[in-house]
């Protein structure tokens, strides 16, 4: 697996330090879809030894629906779209991957940047 020098692995359950939560730009742009982002976080997550399961446990999913969100085909064997994590446990499953990878994929889907949109809520 390559490993991304902005992503910290650990074994303990503390969460990654704010710096380290981000992935860079360039690894998240080169995401196609959202269940590539997701799988991004996953992959990058700072608890190596999380199983599903405990991903499942952590975040309030159905455990057998974990593999069909972290499955690299959006469509089975008989061409039924797989399900997509839901929009809101995303946040619950960011914390508990330690990475911001699904959210740095949304901001860069509606080409904003967190600072952008601070400016834009100050602003308005």
């Amino acid at each position: 697996m390559h490993t991304h020098p902005a992503v910290v692995y650990s074994a303990s359950t503390a969460a990654a330090p704010a710096g380290k939560r981000f992935l860079s730009p360039s690894t998240v742009a080169a995401c196609k879809s959202f269940r590539e982002a997701v799988r991004l976080a996953w992959e990058h997550r700072t608890r190596r030894n999380m199983t599903q399961r405990s991903l499942a446990e952590e975040c309030d999913l159905y455990a057998p629906h974990v593999s069909s969100y972290l499955h690299p085909e959006p469509f089975d064997e008989k061409n039924r779209p797989r399900l997509n994590l839901p929009a809101d446990r995303i946040d619950a499953f960011e914390e508990a991957v330690g990475n911001h990878a699904i959210r740095q994929y949304l901001n860069h889907l509606g080409r904003l940047t967190i600072m952008e949109e601070v400016i834009a809520q100050r602003a308005a």
